[in-house]
């Protein structure tokens, strides 16, 4: 199957919902920008940027509500910008006779302020570790200064004439050099035109997202002894296979209960307390109702999420902003699961992003409910029409920053003030809107 066909097939998955799931459209989204990057051929990273940008455009129009798309793809982008920018200062370093930064980067294991030149600083305990990482760079630069000087040379010598190479009969210096390429070749050479020569280095670094992509939930999950302490009482919301195998890892050292809310009108509570019970853990099922009298009784409240926003709020199971504030109520930290892949630039805000979906009223109440709540013949002569029941059934609830404590990523702990830190080190600013139609320029 081609590349284009492979897309066009994601894109059909995602339209059909046959993918659920933030981590593992992530995923396949990044699976499917590497073969993109593999086997189509690019002059310079400018080029790169444009296809990986009109590829990911397509697929987070697939299903605009999956934000890990296009979280992927930014991330993406932003390892093609900082390889272009090395790249960059690279041929400045050696236009200017200097070293390549990551050669000036191997002479020294402490601070680079701290050294003197040759010959001025004398061997002690202080600086033993680095009299020998600064020889072999000064020894790399006399290495460099001595090839820069035979060049000089080679360049101010006279020019060998041909007569001198061929002694004797022979063809002329100014006849026409013979070309012995065929055209077929010729042609062949001219179609697959000059390659970046750093795009290995971004499939290597797509290769290790991948990788970082399949250990998110046990990252998280490692971290649980820090956050869960012996005989206290977790509250948890619906399903949720990160805050699962967050319970699971704590078990393992510490003694706790969970109350578990049952998550109407998915009812995904009921799957977490059964699986919850199995692994050997004190856990309790409530009704939505009960949340805000329980909470008084809880000393943390653990929940997945569908995507962090730029402010610091989430989009998580509808349902969750009603225990967000119970926990405000009762001053109970509200913590947050979430996997960096779920990190999105957009804010709540923005008009042209779907941040919400509806699912069938039939998961609230039964069409034949309503057929025999109301009647074709009214005796009243009430138009039909008029007594329509509208049932909305939303995918998502919005949770502002205010109302959460902590994220637990799988990079550490954060606070919703971080969450612009966290923006600036994973994309690029110029790749927050893959939907403008003007590439912006690589920096500098």
């Amino acid at each position: 199957m081609s590349v284009r066909d492979q897309l066009e097939d994601f894109c059909t998955q995602l339209r059909r919902r046959q993918i659920e799931g933030s981590l593992a459209t992530g995923r396949r989204t990044a699976e499917l920008l590497r073969i993109f990057i593999s086997t189509n051929r690019h002059s310079d990273a400018l080029a790169l940027v444009e296809d990986v940008r009109s590829v990911g455009n397509k697929l987070q129009a697939a299903k605009p509500i999956e934000l890990a798309i296009g979280n992927i793809t930014r991330r993406i982008l932003h390892m093609i910008r900082e390889e272009s920018e090395e790249e960059h200062d690279e041929l400045e370093d050696v236009a200017q006779g200097q070293q390549p930064q990551k050669q000036k980067d191997k002479a020294g294991l402490l601070s680079k302020a701290l050294r003197a030149p040759l010959g001025t600083r004398t061997l002690s305990l202080h600086n033993l570790l680095d009299q020998a990482p600064f020889l072999e760079g000064q020894q790399m630069q006399l290495q460099y200064l001595e090839r820069q000087q035979q060049h000089t040379e080679q360049i101010q010598q006279p020019p060998v004439t041909q007569q001198h190479q061929l002694p004797g009969p022979g063809p002329s210096m100014f006849a026409p050099e013979v070309d012995h390429t065929t055209e077929a070749e010729t042609s062949k050479k001219s179609k697959k035109g000059p390659v970046w020569k750093r795009k290995h280095l971004v499939i290597e670094q797509i290769n290790e997202l991948i990788d970082e992509l399949a250990e998110i939930d046990c990252n998280i999950a490692l971290q649980a002894g820090d956050h869960i302490h012996a005989n206290e009482v977790i509250l948890t919301f619906g399903m949720s296979n990160t805050t699962l195998l967050f319970l699971k890892e704590a078990a393992k050292k510490r003694n706790f209960q969970v109350v578990v809310a049952e998550g109407a009108p998915m009812y995904g509570g009921h799957q977490q307390a059964r699986q919850l019970a199995q692994a050997g853990i004190n856990t309790t099922a409530i009704a939505d109702s009960a949340i805000f009298a329980m909470m008084a009784r809880v000393n943390k409240v653990l929940v997945g999420t569908h995507t962090v926003l730029a402010n610091g709020g989430i989009m998580a199971p509808v349902g969750t902003h009603v225990v967000a504030l119970a926990a405000k109520h009762h001053s109970c930290p509200f913590v947050v699961l979430t996997g960096l892949h779920k990190l999105s630039p957009l804010f709540p805000h923005d008009p042209s992003v779907t941040f919400n979906d509806f699912r069938s009223p039939a998961e609230i109440i039964d069409f034949d409910v309503v057929a025999e709540a109301f009647p074709a013949d009214l005796e009243d002569g009430t138009d039909p029409e008029d007594v329509y029941v509208h049932v909305a059934n939303p995918m998502f609830d919005y949770v502002p920053p205010e109302l959460i404590s902590l994220f637990v990523t799988d990079t550490g702990g954060y606070t919703p003030s971080y969450i612009y830190r966290l923006l600036a080190e994973y994309y690029t600013r110029e790749d927050y809107d893959l939907n403008s139609k003007a590439v912006h320029a690589l920096s500098r």
